[in-house]
């Protein structure tokens, strides 16, 4: 089977899923105005599998002879691991360097799944057979998996099972001869354009009391009783002018409500084992970390050219106090870089025998990445100035009654005021725009807060060798 293409994409959306955006119900996700943007995104993503360039980065031959993607190989080599490096820097680079759900991140969990089979089979050797078959099913299909994260939580001084109302955590409400009843809801990004979710268990206690959330599952996005609410779009028009980046790559995120959703066995990964979810929960982010800063790199990489684009044209580039802020943006940028090589230059092996990146390292670098964004984004709206916020639309710039003065009280130099406006629209959408808000709040929270990510990487951290070192200096023995 042929890697799917842009068109075989849009009209695989075309499957009566209930989406609502605005308050009122899509018909088709592919033409809706607020949705078709990143519908178009993920098109011309699925279009790249079939560049040239690529064919060798996204597909590979499994061993019944069939095209498959790369995009859902688990990294068993050290050429499999760098090839997923590849493949997210080629979509960052020919697609969009903003976007953040596409698929090579939301499928890990599954090469955890593979990892862990001696764990999961002492709970239901189901589990294990089930994450393969949808990881073989993935590869083949070349679907768009992305997943379920975060719970509405309600009142967060109290645990699920003592909620008010129980739903505010998805829980299995049934257990039947079928499958799996489930009911609650998951905020997750991208749900409403992608083919299927890995929905995860929550962050919690895992005491007995909780055990009905303790469940994780793949669902189609398509199925019954299941429902999209979309969050409102961060564009009034889909002007590529004024707003270059939130015009093509809104990533529209979605409350997925699950009411009574049945989820046959084939697809249940674990249901209501609290004790198992403990001990895989933190596992999940094992490879999705590297996904992480390949994009936050990408990122870093256009504030450093926006920044470069907006002091060329105020002509202040020379100037040593301008260079130094510039420099600030250069530094994260390339120690973002130096993260990504170190760990996987320092590549570990799993217990089952795949290659995974350093965990320390990789979770230094997300701790680096997503704790220091914002401070970045504040360095570029400190370069370009009030004027990001301040300038005229394109119908300014062309309306006879106005043209004259926006021509010239924008242009600088040789800089037509034309090109100052495109690169000051994208500097207003990195900065000082809700596309910009939303970017700085997924920075810090995408699929954890910082404090989870500290504790990732205090717990991958080999804190001997450094205890041993004080210890020594210190004249004292090492108490294990």
């Amino acid at each position: 089977m042929a890697l799917m293409n842009g068109d075989r994409y849009r009209e695989s959306l075309k499957d009566g899923r209930q989406v609502f955006i605005n308050g009122e119900r899509v018909d088709d996700v592919t033409t809706h105005p607020a949705i078709k943007p990143m519908v178009d995104t993920m098109a011309r993503l699925y279009d790249l599998q079939h560049d040239e360039r690529y064919k060798d980065v996204f597909g590979f031959v499994d061993e019944e002879g069939e095209l498959c993607s790369r995009v859902y190989k688990s990294p068993d080599t050290i050429d499999d691991l760098r090839n997923r490096r590849e493949m997210t820097a080629a979509i960052l680079n020919e697609v969009s360097p903003v976007i953040d759900r596409f698929g090579d991140e939301t499928v890990t969990p599954l090469f955890v799944m593979k990892d862990r089979k001696e764990l999961l089979d002492q709970y239901d050797v189901r589990y294990y057979k089930n994450a393969m078959n949808w990881l073989k099913k993935l590869q083949k299909k070349n679907w768009f998996l992305t997943s379920g994260n975060t719970d509405p939580k309600g009142d967060r001084s109290k645990q699920p099972y003592q909620q008010d109302d129980l739903d505010m955590y998805t829980r299995v409400v049934e257990e039947r001869e079928d499958g799996i009843v489930i009911r609650g809801a998951k905020f997750e990004t991208g749900a409403c354009y992608a083919h299927a979710a890995f929905v995860k268990p929550t962050v919690g206690a895992w005491v007995p009391q909780n055990a009905d959330y303790a469940v994780a599952f793949i669902v189609p996005l398509n199925a019954p009783n299941l429902r999209h609410i979309c969050r409102a779009p961060h564009y009034e028009s889909p002007n590529g002018f004024d707003k270059p980046l939130s015009s093509r790559f809104d990533e529209i995120d979605t409350l997925i409500v699950f009411d009574d959703v049945l989820i046959p066995w084939e697809n249940v990964i674990f249901s209501r084992k609290p004790e198992l979810a403990a001990l895989i929960r933190q596992d999940l982010h094992n490879w999705a970390s590297q996904g992480f800063l390949n994009r936050a790199y990408a990122k870093a990489d256009t504030l450093v050219g926006t920044a470069l684009l907006v002091t060329q044209h105020t002509g202040l580039s020379d100037v040593p106090a301008i260079r130094e802020k510039v420099s600030k943006l250069m530094g994260y940028r390339e120690a973002i870089r130096a993260f990504i090589s170190a760990s996987e230059a320092e590549h570990q092996i799993s217990a089952s025998g795949m290659v995974m990146p350093n965990l320390s390292i990789q979770n230094a670098g997300r701790v680096y990445a997503s704790s220091n964004f914002f401070d970045m984004v504040q360095i570029l709206r400190d370069l370009i100035g009030g004027t990001a916020v301040m300038q005229p639309d394109e119908a300014m710039l062309n309306s006879p009654a106005t043209s004259a003065d926006v021509k010239k009280y924008f242009r600088i130099g040789n800089v037509s005021a034309e090109e100052r406006l495109r690169a000051l629209n994208l500097a207003n959408e990195l900065t000082a725009s809700s596309f910009a808000g939303r970017m700085c709040a997924y920075a810090m929270f995408a699929e954890s807060p910082p404090m989870v990510q500290a504790m990732s990487l205090y717990n991958s951290y080999d804190r001997k060798g450094s205890l041993e070192r004080a210890a020594r200096l210190a004249g004292l023995s090492v108490q294990n």
